[in-house]
């Protein structure tokens, strides 16, 4: 009986969960649009990275699109994660625990948490070189950086990478134990 609610309640907050992962990934593009379309209009302490590095804390808009391109190499990383983690998401909606779907969907999401550092740390030299675009000759900036958000995605994907091998034998160990009679 225990088994059985469990299942259930995998399956129930496996369709919740797939669904905020869609309403998420359909929302990064826009949302990231929104930002970089109002940036001038924003609180100060919304725009204060980008106001330091900005020759005028006031960006004309072809800086702000560059801005925003800049912001869409982590932001379509971020965009690959969700949908990957909806697929594993999926996967328990429908009841499936113990499977190799589940194995590379979990693989799949550790690489994709791989990329998303990556991405992550080409957005800053991105940024600084967007965001300092229209200062004046010598104003120019790169800057280079690898933070704790890089690191936290970084041990994210090693963590998903050591689940999906422990789903992994699991799944095996099912398997043997299916065919024992």
């Amino acid at each position: 009986m225990e088994t059985v609610n469990n299942l259930d309640n995998i399956r129930r907050q496996g369709r919740l969960l797939e669904t905020a992962c869609l309403a998420a990934a359909l929302a990064v593009v826009p949302l990231a649009a929104l930002y970089w379309a109002f940036f001038n209009n924003l609180p100060d302490d919304m725009t204060r990275q980008a106001a330091a590095l900005a020759a005028s804390p006031e960006l004309p808009g072809w800086v702000r699109l560059l801005c925003f391109v800049a912001a869409m190499v982590p932001g379509t990383a971020l965009i690959v994660v969700l949908l990957r983690l909806r697929r594993l998401f999926a996967l328990y909606k429908e009841g499936s625990i113990f499977s190799l779907a589940n194995v590379l969907a979990f693989r799949s999401v550790a690489r994709a948490l791989f990329a998303w550092a990556v991405c992550s740390v080409l957005f800053t030299p991105l940024f600084s070189l967007a965001v300092t675009a229209a200062n004046p000759p010598g104003r120019h900036m790169i800057s280079l950086g690898v933070g704790t958000t890089e690191a936290e995605l970084v041990f994210l994907a090693i963590l998903a990478l050591v689940i999906a091998r422990v789903m992994d034998e699991a799944r095996r160990l099912d398997e043997d134990a299916a065919l024992t009679v």
